[in-house]
């Protein structure tokens, strides 16, 4: 995990959800007994210092993070570990990307769920808790315009951090009354759209493309419109976005389908070319006109595309 923007401290747990209350109970059993619960490093895996040569006196929890980001030796590891058996006294904790999933580490996650691991989807973080996680990287009161943009984060705790790096290290933060701090101005925002658009890269580039050609029809679009502005066929447009919606970068509601964070949406749309967006906007509003929508809408398209 990455270190908090311009801090060294550890910070808070927040905005714990169901499926985090079902990780303290397994927590729990396991470090019932006497010993300490001991965090480890990847690099624990391999060689006499692996889980099965750690003994079996004390509890411990060993904890993978990015698992879609191990090497192919770590994953080799893994793999024979899960085919061992349960470790007494341990708890074995991964996270990873949903999508993609390489037949490599397919292969690790079908072993460990073949062996008993369970399977928890981290929820987003609600509004509360993800201000409350800004608050404290911060150290102080979160003001109007920089709650607006940890808002648009949509309660993932990397683009909130992201969020504040972003502000501190553009040093737009001002104090702007007693234990409150605000962002000012706005050109920190083209460093924090670079980083959200490096965060989505590993989408591959064809659904970043068509995700940044739906930014221009605003935080939802219908497929329809999209597939005329992208002039792809729909099987086409479905084919690439199903990444992004087994990624929840986008998701459905209704008949629309509806960026989860505005803060991608936002960051894909500021990485257009502008003679592209302009054209983009101008087939936007001859689409939606064609389509009978409200004349505000098209104008509105029309006046981006000048």
């Amino acid at each position: 995990m990455d270190d908090a923007a311009g801090s060294d401290q550890d910070l808070p747990l927040v905005g714990r959800g169901a499926e985090l209350d079902d990780l303290d109970d397994a927590l729990a059993s396991v470090s019932a007994g006497a010993g300490s619960i001991v965090l480890l490093a990847e690099a624990m895996l391999a060689g006499d210092r692996g889980p099965n040569r750690r003994g079996h006196d004390e509890p411990w929890l060993l904890v993978l993070e990015d698992l879609h980001e191990a090497d192919d030796e770590s994953l080799a590891v893994l793999y024979r570990l899960a085919h061992e058996g349960t470790v007494p006294h341990a708890l074995v904790l991964a996270t990873l990307r949903p999508v993609p999933r390489p037949a490599d580490l397919a292969a690790v996650v079908a072993a460990w769920t073949r062996a008993g691991a369970r399977y928890l989807e981290l929820r987003p973080l609600s509004s509360d808790a993800a201000l409350e996680l800004a608050e404290a990287q911060l150290g102080a009161s979160v003001g109007t315009s920089l709650r607006g943009s940890v808002l648009t984060a949509g309660g993932n705790p990397q683009f909130v951090t992201d969020v504040v790096r972003a502000v501190r290290e553009a040093g737009a933060l001002q104090l702007t009354g007693h234990g409150v701090v605000d962002a000012v101005g706005s050109q920190w925002m083209d460093r924090l759209d670079a980083v959200v658009r490096r965060r989505i890269a590993y989408l591959g580039p064809d659904v970043v493309q068509l995700l940044s050609e739906a930014s221009v029809l605003g935080s939802s679009f219908v497929m329809a419109d999209l597939t005329e502005i992208a002039r792809r066929p729909v099987a086409d447009c479905w084919r690439v976005l199903r990444h992004a919606l087994a990624a929840g970068v986008v998701h459905a509601r209704g008949g629309r389908l509806v960026f989860r964070h505005e803060l991608v949406r936002s960051a894909l749309y500021g990485g257009l070319d502008p003679a592209l967006r302009r054209a983009l906007h101008e087939d936007a509003a001859r689409t939606l006109d064609a389509a009978g929508a409200p004349d505000v809408f098209v104008m509105c398209h029309r006046a981006l595309a000048e």
